[in-house]
């Protein structure tokens, strides 16, 4: 075979390699206008490849593995033109094998569209869009020490209904464990309610305001802020939980883990991409910052162990937890005085990595709350504050959890309603 001729030539010109391949295929089928309007499906294998020489390190990828013998001579030359990486110490050699094929899914994509749109407009909608996808795929890892395959299926459902000028959004993620219980009627339904709850314009200051953040809010920040919890940006300096091992980062009630092993998810990954063996990662326990993400690199460096995030330069997370409490949304805003609930956010951009300050813009369901009711929608704000004082700040979460994933904005993770407070809120007009 061609990757067979292509891991055997690799390795006589390189120390260490580790390839990354990704087969399968990916069907969608997408609405708009309350009508599919497009379904397709794609096969598009990739492959990434890191390799070292020494402590000269580059990566590259590729979608053929045809013409091998011209990526080895290229790959041969950039090693030759690398500088030395101080950073780089090496990759897993720990024998791990593991292999878990499994049939790939058939789920009716079509049927799932027709029943978002359908509960869409039983929920008061004018019109619904959005979009089904199914991934059945299949992963293998190579290195010099392992030889890893392990299949995957998951289902992503996005439903954005519309009354009026006014919409509301749900995007949801199952994995091989949970695809049975989707419910796209359900979750058009929750997206027209969203839109149609009130009609009513309102407007606020800018300033500090208590805020309900919907689990896609609190997923679009926590998926852009985890990254910080790399050890890549700890050791690059550009990370708000710098030198904050041991300590507090946020409120007593919350809890944030890395849960690869979940397979009700999307983000279901039993081994990273040097092969070794994932597993659930604390990181923040009670308010407590427990440590950091780590490759079998950046734990040699750091006097760690890889928690199994290789990325081998830039360990990552795989499918972010933020654990449940025990309120109810319903009831965050029943007690609000004068508050904001926010559905959903995007853009989100960074003004100041290294203190974790940004900006992201609410959308699908922006909501004024006076006396525990919503009183009005809202147009033109920002969340504009940092990582910290959001988790600082955080006073109430809820029992009921969503997986969420959406574009680019939440990767895979599985998020509660959270009440924060002193959130700062300013205009974008």
């Amino acid at each position: 075979m061609e990757v067979d001729k292509f891991v055997n030539n690799l390795g006589k010109i390189c120390d260490e390699f580790a390839i990354n391949i990704i087969d399968g295929t990916t069907e969608e089928v997408r609405f708009s206008e309350n009508t599919i309007d497009l379904d397709s499906e794609w096969s598009n294998p990739s492959y990434s490849v890191f390799a070292a020489r020494g402590r000269k390190v580059v990566e590259t990828s590729f979608d053929s593995i045809e013409s091998w013998e011209d990526k080895i001579i290229e790959l041969s030359k950039m090693l030759e033109n690398a500088p030395e990486n101080p950073d780089f110490h090496g990759i897993n050699p720990v024998k791990f094998d593991y292999h878990n094929i499994q049939d790939y899914r058939n789920e009716d994509l079509h049927a799932m569209a027709g029943e978002m749109i359908r509960g869409a407009l039983d929920g008061g909608a004018d019109r619904a869009a959005g979009l089904a996808y199914l991934h059945n795929l299949r992963n293998r890892v190579i290195t010099p020490w392992n030889d890893q395959e392990y299949s995957e299926s998951s289902l992503e459902l996005v439903v954005r209904a519309f009354k009026g000028g006014n919409s509301g959004q749900e995007a949801l993620h199952y994995g091989m464990d949970s695809m049975g219980s989707a419910d796209p009627y359900g979750a058009g339904m929750s997206a027209a309610r969203t839109a149609a709850l009130t009609h009513k314009k309102a407007s606020i200051d800018e300033g500090k305001y208590d805020v309900v953040f919907s689990p896609y809010t609190m997923g679009a920040v926590i998926s852009y802020n985890m990254e910080f919890l790399s050890y890549y940006s700890i050791n690059a300096g550009l990370s708000p939980f710098l030198d904050r091992s041991g300590r507090m980062v946020a409120s007593k009630y919350v809890t944030i883990f890395d849960d690869p092993l979940d397979k009700k998810g999307a983000g279901f990954t039993p081994v990273d991409q040097e092969g070794t063996a994932t597993s659930r990662v604390n990181l923040i326990e009670n308010g407590i910052l427990k440590g950091y993400l780590h490759s079998y690199s950046t734990g040699r460096q750091s006097g760690n162990k890889s928690t199994g995030n290789a990325g081998i330069m830039h360990p990552m997370p795989w499918q972010i937890h933020m654990a449940g409490g025990g309120g109810n949304q319903d009831d965050m805003i029943a007690g609000m005085k004068r508050g904001i609930f926010i559905n959903n956010s995007w853009y989100t951009r960074f003004q100041d990595e290294s203190n974790g300050i940004f900006s992201t813009v609410p959308r699908d369901g922006v909501f004024l709350i006076e006396n525990g009711e919503v009183s009005g929608t809202l147009q033109g704000l920002r969340i504009s504050d940092s990582i910290l004082n959001i988790l600082m700040n955080v006073k109430e979460l809820s029992r009921e959890e969503k997986y969420v994933k959406w574009w680019d904005e939440i990767h895979s993770s599985i998020m509660p309603y959270a009440l924060v407070e002193n959130v700062n809120i300013s205009k974008g007009f």
